[in-house]
């Protein structure tokens, strides 16, 4: 096959693709907001001074950092039906996903927050903040700069982990693939094509965080 025809035929799949491309981005738009929200409540409760606090949250994270994305796709897509839940499938991944990402997105808060010298506490506690305006007024947008790569390396891994939600027979880009190779029989140029849609979808979010690294920078 030349490549002008090769190039002419994946034009022909484009809106399968598309299709599959915008749940793909629904995906992402459903887990990156979750994951962010409730990582940022994961790493206050993690620094808690009170052991029978942060001893359970540190174990609870390490379990979902360590344990296969798509294993627990499967443990809350087969168990929301056992506890009375009709939730479809592309909502199953996303919570499972999201949950995970949490864990990750909440070492890397504790990493930013703990590089964050500790005289920025005292200088905030000196001018009457209290411990909590200390933390979102003072700490957080240092620590949130330091962080700024470790958060664009782990949503780019997020975007590639919704791939993981063809197993359970969401129709994203990755099955939408599949079920034009079945089709077609073009095996590899159809997954060039996949691949090309993530590439771009991912090399617009790591551009996107180092424009934002580098802007921080000049304003700090």
């Amino acid at each position: 096959m030349s490549i002008m025809t090769w190039f002419n035929t994946a034009l022909g799949w484009l809106p399968e693709f598309f299709d599959g491309f915008l749940v793909t981005l629904a995906l992402v738009a459903m887990c990156l907001p979750a994951a962010l929200a409730c990582g940022m409540v994961l790493v206050l409760i993690r620094l808690s001074k009170t052991a029978a606090v942060w001893v359970p949250t540190y174990f609870v994270i390490e379990f979902l950092r360590n344990v296969p994305t798509f294993l627990l796709i499967l443990v809350v897509y087969y168990g929301a039906p056992l506890l009375g839940s009709r939730l479809d499938g592309i909502y199953c991944a996303a919570i499972a996903i999201a949950i995970q990402h949490t864990a990750y997105l909440a070492e890397v808060f504790r990493g930013g927050v703990s590089a964050v010298p500790a005289t920025q506490w005292d200088a905030g506690r000196s001018i009457g903040l209290q411990p909590s305006g200390v933390f979102f007024r003072v700490v957080l947008p240092q620590a949130a700069i330091k962080v700024l790569p470790a958060i664009g390396n782990q949503i780019v891994v997020l975007i590639k982990d919704t791939s993981l939600v063809a197993g359970i027979g969401v129709v994203d880009l990755t099955l939408s693939g599949k079920l034009v190779m079945e089709r077609t029989a073009a095996s590899y140029e159809v997954f060039i094509v996949i691949a090309v849609f993530y590439l771009v979808l991912t090399t617009a979010t790591s551009s996107l965080f180092h424009w934002l690294e580098v802007r921080s920078r000049k304003r700090s």
